[in-house]
């Protein structure tokens, strides 16, 4: 692969000729709106999550969430902000460590909003996961990683002794989101160093599923990049 194109599409606003950023189909960023960011705060004990909307010309918290580390059993629930007073959303694994979790979320009454289950197969070389209805009756999207050949340098990073554990992977890596063969969404990585993402949706599939949802996919995302 050329290495230029490689690059180009680490970087989701490259508008070069050869439109590498676009989508297939056409739709691209400018024709979708952003729901939200997630911003991963660095802790040692934890992964901390803050979601931010755009709100008249600044950034305003709308979500947090705080997620223990090698727990046997993955589960955290979404906060309306960082006082962790009021419940938005909760999300628990079926399983104890289980290769291909499933994880059912459901809102501040547990009412079910959606199932989300990783694609063990699949993501062993693009990290890959289906989004179900709340009874697991029917796909509504799926997600995998934009690019194949930066997936599988992602993964060989992580093998490298020593730089690995002190330095993050150096390109921005990004998920297409998809409802039968159409693009839909992508969700962006905005930053190299720290871990920001934005998540964008075409209009037609924001009211499909519950913003709630969407913000449970996308702390997965990242909590799950590496298991």
């Amino acid at each position: 692969m050329d290495i230029t194109a490689l690059f180009d599409q680490t970087n989701p606003e490259n508008k070069s000729e050869n439109n590498t950023w676009r989508f297939f189909g056409g739709v691209t960023l400018e024709d979708m709106t952003k729901l939200f960011e997630v911003h991963q705060k660095i802790t040692m004990l934890a992964n901390e999550y803050v979601i931010l909307k755009d709100e008249d010309l600044e950034q305003k918290v709308c979500g947090y969430a705080k997620q223990k580390r090698l727990a046997l059993r993955e589960q955290f629930t979404i906060f309306r902000d960082e006082t962790q007073t009021q419940v938005l959303v909760a999300s628990k694994a079926r399983s104890i460590m289980d290769l291909s979790p499933t994880f059912d979320v459901f809102d501040d009454n547990q009412k079910p909003l959606a199932v989300l289950k990783k694609e063990f197969k699949k993501s062993l070389l693009v990290s890959s996961w289906t989004i179900y209805d709340k009874q697991m009756k029917a796909t509504v999207f799926t997600i995998s990683e934009k690019s194949p050949a930066i997936a599988i340098a992602r993964r060989a990073w992580e093998f490298i002794p020593f730089i690995s554990e002190i330095m993050p992977f150096p390109l921005k890596f990004h998920f297409s989101v998809k409802s039968g063969d159409k693009i839909v969404g992508e969700y962006t990585k905005i930053t190299t160093i720290r871990d920001h993402y934005a998540l964008h949706l075409d209009e037609g599939a924001i009211d499909v599923l519950d913003e709630r949802a969407w913000m449970v996919m996308a702390v997965l995302l990242d909590a799950m990049q590496s298991r």
